[in-house]
């Protein structure tokens, strides 16, 4: 390990966002926008299309842009990757795929007492229908007359298929005394997301081959060497085989009673399991006579896995392989047993068939930790060394600095060493602006900062893929117990419906806690990959390329015979076997004891944390703190130890630090690039140390025969500012202040001027009178739409009102798409034919004249033909002003001359989204200045980014005065302004969009600036 690596990492350690292409794409600003990325601290980019996409996607025009990006980035020293999809999930290529009929997702549907004679049946049943549980089941397929069976009080066995109803007014249970079962073969319905179409059947070779023929075949035509060269690799995104009895994204009403079905399916089942799916079919939907646990279903979602992977994973990745290109990217969600259960089967099985694995982690408050360690245990045992996470979705405008490296942290930790940002925006043009920020990118005000974010990921997965890991405990992973139990009802939108299940998910989750945070590291092994990769060697349980001295079973409710006959192999040999909590009381989803009766010969402890810790083996490395997660890894350099405290509301401190080493330890802190040697206290092979951990706060130690010991002095325990100072204080803005107006009155089609509306839904309400579909992340892409005529529709006029207290020196209006309106100011005409720019390219500004503006009442009106392309968005004011709002009314006064501690929003910048300097005086000899709470991304004091705890700097020698520069982020300016439900975990389109109760006219802003007074020491 050279110190100059951890210093300046290279670009193969740094982020590669998602560059979302977006727009009409050029290719100027294409390569100036790889200039920004390169500034960012970033090491190159995915070119991904996303909605918004003009350019035709896969055109000629296309190609060009990719070559020009990928030459440009090469030669500044950049990696260029491919997307291999138009939006997402990958497999349909645009629609090109799925415009065939063959081609597309089907499914098996359940109808319970259908009416008519229905289409595509495949078998019919009657049965005693429970709720979910069957019994008596005849198979009537052959066209017997079938007796219709009394419906219950809500009209069918299922409530019109949606939920089970079984029982009465009163809460009796209601048995049927006979039902119908019909099963048949359906598409899944048709979105505007696949452009018209559906997803493709990725359990289908043939589907799988027109998406290779369609999409990578012509990139290798287009890109010629590029691959592998300037084009590292490509990702493919959410690939699923289909939900099973979920629901998700099936565009059906039905879509819960549906299960994934492709033409080869009843043949496989019945050549590799003996026997035939078809008169199984109750039994895989329901309960067959009250049994949870069923072969058939256990069967079922094997067979899901082998085709999805047969046809599609392998496929692709040997296409990529061929090529010389990285396959990378993510299986659709990953963050717990159902969600797999529900689109994939078991995700450990398809990173094997993956250069550079990865996984999605949505959202701020996403802690589902074990999905980067499923990710990292197969990348382990199958020796995969880069891995991939697609990261900061879904997480809003609003996420600062310290959110950025709390999603990162753990993640990092764990193993993940290719950040995947999501997203960074081409444009912010119409509904791109909406589609998942913040934008990482120029459109933040931050982005000049991020590179202190991106330089200390880069140290940080540097370091953790130094060495190989130190790792004893295997875990077997209990997915298969889900596969064995789904049913009707079973889970909704990835949601788990089942309170049995939902047991076996938290005993799942609560076993990593136990493990991660005394710093046990263990793998996750998959029931299948052990008894194909699987092996017992000198007294160690071999899997793929990983060996381990103890096997934990716990969770399971049903375990595979070959499990049980390798672990029996692994006993003989020496090895341990740990059951904690009650064995699987069946055997490949059969009623069998011969896991009770081995686990009696095991180490057999109930499920509780102390016990189970009592009998893995014992960490080399330990922190004796709550909440702190570690990984030890053992490289030629030493032992390289690293601790987080996941906790991110509380420190910790005086954490006792113990490593198992007789060399001497480093501090290797990864924000600054600094070593610092650490003292510590030797006894019998261990060094002991204390250290304090801030919210969040990440160590990284290394010992080796290299480095130096820590000269012997008193420790400092950190620094105390007791001084507060409460200002008020000068300031300087980085950008001109902003007036949001985004309620208009309005007019369309010779109507009549209706009330001040929220523009969004104003353009949803001409849309919704047109009979053409609403913009949203779900829409038709433009470069599809543009196949086709566009004609005009209707005239649409827009009237914005603003007030005015006292005349600013000049205001400048932004707005979007001038060639597309006329715009009047009070009445006259404005010339928009001389405009800048602002903040993105798709904001265009132009200076009000003089004479147009008055002191009181304003009004701008917009004026347009409306057709399906175009865009009904807020505009902006801008100037050195201040801005007053109540309601939907905006008024435009002086700007405060001095700025207090406290809200922004409340001194005149409710909408204010760049940078603000605070002139802070240093009193007397202070030396050290902390921030206690921030309403920004990050600070800034004397060129020190300050992006997370313990927002502490040292303003010694300053003078009389010391800048403090916050810089916001730009949710006040893009909102979504009008949602009141406020720390949404998953921040998406829809929450710009907002009805009743979730909808206010009133503006719902987050506290920005210094909100807490500084303090000084």
């Amino acid at each position: 390990m050279q110190i100059d690596n951890f210093l300046n990492p290279s670009a193969e350690w740094r982020g590669k966002p998602f560059w979302s292409w977006n727009g009409k794409l050029e290719k100027d600003e294409l390569l100036r926008q790889i200039d920004v990325i390169k500034e960012m601290g970033m090491g190159g980019f995915f070119m991904h299309s996303r909605t918004g996409l003009e350019t035709e996607y896969l055109g000629e025009e296309w190609f060009e842009l990719i070559n020009t990006c990928a030459d440009y980035a090469e030669s500044i020293g950049l990696e260029a990757w491919l997307y291999d999809e138009d939006r997402w999930p990958s497999g349909l290529a645009g629609g090109i795929v799925s415009q065939y009929p063959e081609f597309r997702q089907k499914a098996i549907l359940l109808e319970i007492d259908p009416q008519g004679e229905g289409e595509n049946v495949i078998a019919e049943f009657t049965c005693e229908l429970d709720g979910v549980v069957c019994r008596n089941v005849v198979d009537v397929s052959g066209g017997v007359a079938v007796e219709q069976g009394r419906r219950d009080a809500c009209g069918t066995g299922f409530g019109g298929r949606r939920d089970a109803c079984d029982t009465i007014a009163g809460g009796t249970p209601v048995v049927q005394q006979r039902s119908l079962l019909r099963f048949s073969i359906v598409e899944q319905g048709k979105s505007g997301f696949y452009n018209g179409y559906t997803y493709i059947d990725t359990m289908n070779r043939e589907a799988t081959e027109a998406f290779l023929k369609s999409t990578h075949e012509k990139y290798a035509g287009k890109c010629g060497d590029r691959l592998g060269k300037s084009i590292k690799g490509v990702f493919t995104d959410e690939p699923h085989r289909g939900a099973l009895m979920d629901g998700f994204s099936m565009y059906r009403d039905d879509g819960a009673f549906c299960a994934p079905y492709t033409p080869a399916l009843f043949d496989e089942f019945e050549k590799r399991f003996g026997y035939d799916l078809r008169p199984k079919l109750p039994e895989l939907f329901l309960q067959m006579d009250g049994n949870r646990i069923s072969p058939v279903k256990w069967h079922y979602v094997e067979l899901l896995q082998q085709l999805f992977l047969e046809n599609f994973a392998i496929p692709c990745n040997e296409w990529c392989e061929e090529h010389n290109l990285i396959l990378t990217g993510h299986v659709l969600h990953e963050d717990n047993l159902t969600a797999q259960t529900a689109m994939s089967g078991s995700v450990m099985r398809y990173y094997e068939h993956m250069t550079a694995p990865g996984v999605d982690v949505l959202s701020e408050g996403n802690r589902n930790y074990w999905i980067v360690k499923q990710l990292t245990s197969a990348a382990r045992q199958t020796g995969k060394k880069q891995l991939l996470s697609e990261l900061y979705g879904c997480t809003g405008w609003q996420m600062p600095f310290s959110g950025h490296k709390e999603v990162g942290d753990w993640q990092a930790l764990l193993g993940i060493n290719l950040r995947c940002h999501h997203l960074s925006w081409y444009t912010m043009q119409g509904e791109a602006k909406r589609d998942y920020p913040a934008s990482i990118l120029h459109q933040s005000a931050w982005h000049r900062e991020y590179k202190h974010v991106e330089d200390y990921f880069a140290r940080f997965g540097l370091m953790m893929t130094q060495g190989e890991a130190v790792c004893d405990v295997l875990v077997v992973n209990p997915v298969e117990s889900l596969w064995a139990q789904v049913h009707l009802g079973w889970s909704r939108g990835l949601g788990l419906q089942d309170e049995h299940l939902q047991t076996l998910e938290r005993n799942y989750q609560q076993l990593f806690t136990w493990l991660l945070e005394s710093q046990v590291d263990f793998d996750y092994g998959d029931e299948e990959m052990l008894v194909r990769l699987g092996s017992v060697d000198d007294g160690l349980l071999r899997l793929g390329c990983s060996c381990y001295k103890t096997v934990l079973v716990s969770g399971m409710d049903t375990i595979r015979s070959s499990t049980l006959k390798l672990l029996e192999k692994f006993i003989e040999a020496g090895g341990q076997v740990v059951f904690a909590g009650s064995p699987p009381a069946n055997v490949d989803a059969v009623d069998d004891d011969s896991a009770i009766k081995f686990a009696e010969g095991t180490t057999f402890v109930p499920f509780e944390k102390e016990r189970i810790l009592e009998v893995v083996p014992q960490p080399l490395a330990t922190v004796d703190a709550p909440d702190i997660f570690g990984q030890l890894r053992k490289s030629d350099e030493g032992l390289i130890f690293a601790a987080l405290n996941v906790n991110r509301d509380e420190r910790r401190e005086g954490a006792t630090v113990k490593i198992k080493t007789e060399h001497a330890i480093e501090e290797w802190n990864c924000e600054t690039g600094e070593r610092m040697p650490v003292q510590t206290e030797s006894s019998n092979g261990w060094k002991t140390f204390t250290v304090d951990f801030p919210v969040g706060g990440q160590k990284l130690w290394v010992a080796g025969d290299r480095n130096v010991p820590a000269p012997l002095i008193e420790k400092e325990r950190g620094h105390s500012c007791p001084r507060a100072l409460d200002g008020p204080f000068g300031y300087t803005l980085s950008e001109p202040n902003i007036c949001v107006l985004d309620f208009a009155e309005y007019k369309f089609d010779g109507g009549n001027w209706q009330s001040a509306t929220e523009v969004l839904k104003i353009d949803q309400q001409i849309r919704d009178a047109q009979g053409i579909m609403r913009r949203g992340g779900e829409m038709l892409q433009p470069w599809f739409v543009a196949q086709h005529p566009v004609k005009a529709l209707c005239d649409v006029e827009l009237r914005f009102a603003f007030e005015i207290g006292t005349m600013p020196e000049w205001i400048d209006l932004v707005m979007e798409e001038p060639e597309n309106f006329r715009v009047e100011i009070n009445g006259e005409p404005l010339d928009l034919s001389a405009s800048g720019r602002w903040v993105d390219m798709a904001f265009h500004r132009v200076r009000l004249p003089t004479d147009l503006p008055r002191s009181g009442k304003n009004q701008i009106v917009l004026k347009t033909r409306y057709t399906e392309n175009s865009n009904i968005e807020a505009i902006y004011l801008l100037g050195e002003f201040g801005v007053e709002f109540e309601g939907a009314a905006r008024k435009i006064v002086p700007m405060v001359e001095t700025v207090a501690v406290g809200d922004l929003c409340a001194q005149g910048f409710p909408f204010y989204s760049g940078a603000i300097t605070y002139h802070v005086p240093v009193p007397g000899n202070a030396t050290r200045l902390k921030l206690p709470t921030i309403g920004a991304a990050c600070a800034k004091v004397n060129g020190q980014v300050l992006g997370w705890d313990p927002f502490e700097a040292d303003v010694s020698g300053g003078g009389g005065t010391v800048d403090v520069e916050l810089v916001l982020t730009r949710r006040n300016t893009f909102g979504p302004l009008h949602d009141c439900v406020q720390g949404r975990m998953h921040n998406g389109p829809d929450h710009w969009l907002t009805e009743g109760a979730d909808f206010s006219e009133a503006c719902m802003l987050i506290p920005s600036g210094l909100l807490e007074s500084p303090r000084m020491a």
